[in-house]
């Protein structure tokens, strides 16, 4: 991924993360040794948004998606979290300057 331009960050709680026009590129999900972890990402403000991507890792395990060329977002990046997980890293490209 070094040849990428994509920036990225730990998400450690359910929220909005980027504004609309920003790029989502994936993520990758980490499960603690409790159990399984989860999570869902969607293009929105809140959990009633479109999802557009799900993690599922079991114990000690990841799950990790790259989508080539990345999501457009229409409304804004909202990821929610489930329980056990260790961390969740999302990469993305930032909003253009002057987008709307």
């Amino acid at each position: 991924m070094a040849d990428k331009p994509f920036g990225h960050a730990r998400v450690e709680v359910d929220r909005q993360f980027l504004e609309r026009a920003a790029v989502y590129h994936g993520a990758v999900l980490r499960a603690s040794a409790a159990g399984t972890a989860t999570a869902t990402v969607y293009d929105g403000l809140a959990n009633t948004g479109e999802p557009i991507d799900a993690f599922r890792a079991g114990a000690s395990e990841h799950d990790f998606h790259m989508l080539d060329p990345g999501v457009a977002l229409r409304e804004g990046l909202y990821i929610d979290l489930g329980d056990n997980i260790d961390f969740f890293t999302v990469y993305y490209a930032p909003r253009p300057r002057g987008a709307r």
